[in-house]
């Protein structure tokens, strides 16, 4: 098991069948599956949602779930993380609770959300001019928010 940032900073030694959680059903679980999938390994991306991306641009959305169909990719929706063994993981149905089981797995890998990245404003908390803090130091969403904080904030200046 690992965690999804791991893959993306390439610290994580991943199998060549893999589970992609994605709690989220944001970006992070459609760009490490699409990444895996790239790299040759089997992929299965499980989100909590109806589609994987759901809470993206539809626009955005919809580009990423085609090219995961060309690679392969299987998406599964309506599942969230249950549990996991040595070779299998264990997910449950988010309407009617029922199992689903994907066998033959030799990674899973949690898209379990993100933390807001706050150390330069943590640096900066002495200072005595304004500090506007946007995007993912404020809070982990979509560009659209960091960019609408950022016109804020440039006008605030």
């Amino acid at each position: 098991m690992v965690d999804s940032w791991a893959v993306i900073r390439g610290e994580a030694n991943v199998g060549g069948s893999v589970v992609v959680a994605d709690w989220r059903n944001d970006w992070i679980g459609l760009g490490v599956a699409h990444k895996l999938a790239l790299d040759g390994c089997r992929v299965r991306l499980a989100v909590t949602g109806m589609v994987p991306g759901q809470n993206l641009q539809d626009g955005v959305r919809d580009f990423w779930i085609g090219e995961l169909h060309k690679l392969g990719v299987e998406m599964i929706p309506y599942a969230r993380l249950f549990g996991a063994d040595a070779d299998t993981v264990y997910l449950q149905h988010t309407v009617n609770d029922q199992p689903i089981i994907c066998d033959e797995v030799e990674t899973l890998v949690l898209s379990q959300g993100t933390r807001p990245l706050k150390t330069l404003a943590e640096a900066l908390a002495d200072w005595d001019g304004d500090v506007h803090v946007i995007g993912d130091a404020l809070s982990p969403r979509t560009a659209e928010e960091a960019v609408l904080e950022g016109l804020k904030a440039g006008m605030a200046i």
